[in-house]
């Protein structure tokens, strides 16, 4: 709960320093964002039939996060971050009737993004890629908590409006866990965006 709040308050805090009038400053041909991302997505898990326990527990569901990046000539890149809440799941007992206690899940994607715009107006669609790492934190009362790690590709598209330096969005991605062949399936995941560009 402490990791949460202080995620709150660093998202808080960046958002009232983005908020600060400042010179407008050109780059040239340079465009820099920096944005807040907050937003959710589906189980990567996969659940197999019948199934009990952590496999169907969704350890993304709600998250915060912040993206930085740069664009040239209508290249793309920067980096990303996302801590994802996850969920609990209730005590169940096993096939051997062994009872297993609350256990809460949590993730955290960061890497980086590559993409090209395409600019109409105000309006800038961007298909992209993200690469990076997936660590699924498990934690009960009982153990003290364990995580494990995955490459994740992300490739999705991006809508950002521009009204002066800020930027308002949104965007759509499939989350896919390469290194967790055959427990793993193809995650939606979705954000909404507010952020400056200069």
């Amino acid at each position: 709960m402490q990791r949460a709040a202080f995620l709150l308050l660093t998202v808080a805090v960046g958002l009232a320093t983005l908020s600060l009038p400042r010179d407008a400053s050109a780059l040239g041909p340079v465009d820099v964002e920096v944005a807040a991302k907050v937003g959710g997505g589906t189980n990567p898990v996969l659940v197999p039939s019948g199934a009990l326990g952590p496999a169907q527990v969704n350890a993304l569901g709600f998250g915060l996060g912040a993206r930085a990046g740069a664009s040239f000539s209508g290249f793309y890149s920067g980096v990303s971050f996302m801590y994802y809440f996850g969920a609990s799941q209730r005590p169940y007992a096993t096939d051997t009737n062994i009872l297993i206690h609350l256990e809460s899940f949590n993730s955290v994607l960061y890497g980086v993004e590559a993409g090209y715009n395409f600019n109409v107006s105000f309006l800038t669609v961007r298909p992209q890629l993200g690469v990076g790492n997936y660590t699924r934190t498990a934690s009960n009362p009982d153990t003290t908590s364990y995580n494990d790690s995955s490459l994740y590709l992300e490739p999705g598209v991006t809508g950002l409006l521009s009204f002066g330096m800020w930027i308002v969005g949104a965007d759509a991605n499939v989350l896919l866990l390469p290194g967790w062949s055959g427990r793993s399936q193809p995650a939606f995941t979705a954000h909404g965006q507010v952020g400056i560009k200069f």
